[in-house]
């Protein structure tokens, strides 16, 4: 009976306080939107939602404010941006993640600020930030490793493991991640510009 109360107890101050944290970030930026069972961990000041963003179900975002993250976090997400569900972002650490503008997440998809240091045991951690630029696209259940940053417009591919960094306008794949076309986007754009040209000049 008394294990029965204790868990209840447990599952009761867990919802209050999920309930707590949804309130707070409904008032504090109004214009993005939250779905339910989306779990945040840590200090909600360590969070900057720039406008529209959506974080949909399932997602575990993680603020940091820890004896072992050195009471540090910081996560910041640019307007007009997604998280698709069941995303991870460990945001904990002096320097966070960053997320720019227009970012497009697909399901499943991890972003790391830290890590832990596995030569030096399970309670040491290292910590990177992780910056990703505008317009950046990554597919599902890809992994963004500590200290990476993604330039503007990048691409990621489904389940790439990313441990460098993307430059602009680029689109990686694999495990590790490798470049597979260069500036791909960038041409793609010039190309649609030049095209009613083309069509004018066929007639």
């Amino acid at each position: 009976m008394n294990a029965m109360l204790h868990f209840l107890s447990r599952a009761y101050k867990a919802l209050r306080n999920d309930y707590s944290a949804y309130n707070f970030i409904r008032r504090s930026f109004p214009k993005s939107r939250i779905e339910r069972n989306v779990f945040f961990k840590g200090d909600l000041r360590n969070l900057v939602l720039d406008g529209r963003v959506a974080i949909q179900f399932g997602s575990v975002i993680h603020l940091g404010g820890f004896e072992w993250c050195n009471y540090q976090g910081h996560l910041e997400i640019g307007d007009a941006s997604v998280i698709s569900p069941n995303c991870t972002i460990f945001a904990a650490g002096s320097g966070g993640v960053r997320i720019g503008k227009r970012f497009d997440c697909g399901p499943g998809v991890c972003i790391f600020a830290s890590r832990t240091d596995y030569i030096k045991g399970v309670n040491e951690h290292i910590f990177a930030p992780v910056i990703i630029g505008d317009d950046v696209t990554v597919f599902a259940n890809s992994v963004i490793s500590p200290g990476v940053r993604l330039g503007d417009g990048s691409v990621i591919a489904a389940c790439s493991v990313v441990t460098t960094d993307v430059p602009p306008g680029s689109f990686v794949g694999g495990a590790p991640a490798r470049v597979l076309k260069e500036d791909f986007r960038i041409r793609a754009a010039a190309q649609t510009r030049r095209l009613p040209a083309l069509v004018q000049s066929d007639r």
